[in-house]
């Protein structure tokens, strides 16, 4: 996603080709999760900016999905280059978002595609962006029984038990990354904001120094130039 007054999106699917772009003038989060809805379930909301704007993150949370950001901000030159026939700058910038964070995840979803499994690859492949591991990702799908008869043997009831167990610790581990990408991505916010304020700081103490010095130095030239005024009206 691209968003301002005119907020763009680009959805790839998990093979990472194009399936829809777009622009909306002044759309809400309601009329953009409405759209999106329209082509699937996301797996990831990608921003072509470190850290995300809320607005991406809140979409995010609308889906209960993670967001993905470059480790540094994009590059003209970079999107241009990945993005070079979209129809405006906000989808290219967009697209060029959702082709990195596609790039980032491209060798674990190629090795899913080529899995030999039952179960389904796009399903497994969205549970392992979502922060699953592979194993936990296939016993999630592993197929629930709906009801236990009387004379399940204490073992079957066991290894029962002990898949649910682990089935809830990895949605836990899951909610506690999403928790944790949000709170990374806040600390570099705040990190950034941070850095640009000391930076300004730093600009405005040197820029005080500065008048400090010149203000020294003309009075300086201000005594010397009483000097030469003094002997040129001597005798």
């Amino acid at each position: 996603m691209d968003p301002g007054i005119k907020t763009a999106f680009a959805a790839l699917d998990l093979r990472g080709n194009l399936v829809a772009s777009g622009t909306m003038k002044e759309a809400d989060a309601d009329r953009i999760v409405e759209e999106v809805s329209r082509l699937g379930v996301p797996s990831l909301v990608a921003s072509d900016v470190n850290p995300a704007p809320a607005f991406v993150q809140k979409i995010a949370a609308r889906f209960n999905v993670r967001t993905f950001t470059p480790q540094r901000s994009m590059l003209e030159e970079e999107k241009r280059e990945i993005a070079p026939s979209a129809q405006n700058l906000h989808e290219r910038d967009a697209t060029a978002a959702a082709v990195k964070c596609y790039r980032a995840y491209a060798n674990r979803l190629r090795q899913i595609e080529l899995l030999e499994t039952a179960h389904d690859r796009d399903t497994l492949k969205h549970l392992v962006i979502q922060g699953f591991s592979l194993n936990n990702a296939m016993l999630r799908l592993e197929r629930k029984p709906e009801r236990r008869h009387a004379h399940q043997n204490p073992r079957e009831a066991k290894k029962d038990k002990e898949n649910g167990e682990i089935n809830r610790l990895a949605e836990e581990n899951v909610n506690l990354r999403k928790a944790l990408d949000a709170h990374e991505k806040r600390i570099a916010g705040l990190e950034e904001e941070l850095r640009k304020t000391r930076s300004q700081r730093h600009f405005d103490m040197m820029k005080d120094r500065e008048v400090k010095i010149l203000r020294s130095e003309l009075r300086s030239m201000g005594w010397k130039l009483a000097k030469f005024r003094k002997r040129l009206s001597g005798p």
